[in-house]
């Protein structure tokens, strides 16, 4: 097996899911959003803010998950990493991933264990092999800025950006 990848800056992952210096905090980029606006699918888009948010979350959860109950197994199909979700269920769902990259940053500064083997011994999995728990809830933090610019994205197809809080001016 070769070498895991190491990721043990706690200040540099928690950067990281704030947005450091290349995107908004998650929190502002979901702000002011109405379940109706969440849930819509502007230009036959295939997936709303909402469900883009149901499947970070997941994965959030999924990492996070790895480091305080241990690796479990990943699902059997991609449908299962995209959970359904309605607009009654926004706000509880905002607030729910909101709190896994809280959890996920906790975990990053309070773990002693971020440059232990993700996988158990004898598990064998191609993505995940080189993984430490560190490496991990990073892959976690980059996953969820990719669908975040298509959240920003979503967002100004529905006149709905920038949001409350402003945006950068790059």
């Amino acid at each position: 097996m070769s070498a895991l990848f190491r990721a043990d800056d706690a200040a540099l992952i928690a950067d990281l899911f704030d947005g450091g210096s290349a995107f908004l905090h998650p929190a502002a980029i979901l702000e002011a959003l109405t379940p109706e606006q969440a849930t819509a699918r502007p230009h036959g888009l295939p997936h709303s803010i909402a469900e883009i948010v149901a499947h970070i979350c997941f994965w959030q959860e999924w990492f996070n998950g790895c480091l305080t109950a241990g690796y479990k197994g990943l699902p059997q199909h991609a449908a299962e990493g995209w959970p359904a979700v309605s607009a009654a269920d926004w706000e509880v769902l905002r607030a729910r991933y909101l709190s896994a990259v809280a959890e996920a940053k906790h975990l990053a500064a309070s773990s002693d264990r971020l440059n232990e083997p993700l996988l158990p011994a004898g598990i064998e999995n191609p993505f995940l092999q080189r993984d430490s728990f560190g490496s991990g809830i990073l892959h976690g933090a980059f996953h969820t800025s990719h669908h975040l610019g298509q959240i920003v994205t979503i967002r100004q197809l529905l006149g709905a950006w920038p949001p409350p809080a402003g945006s950068m001016t790059w």
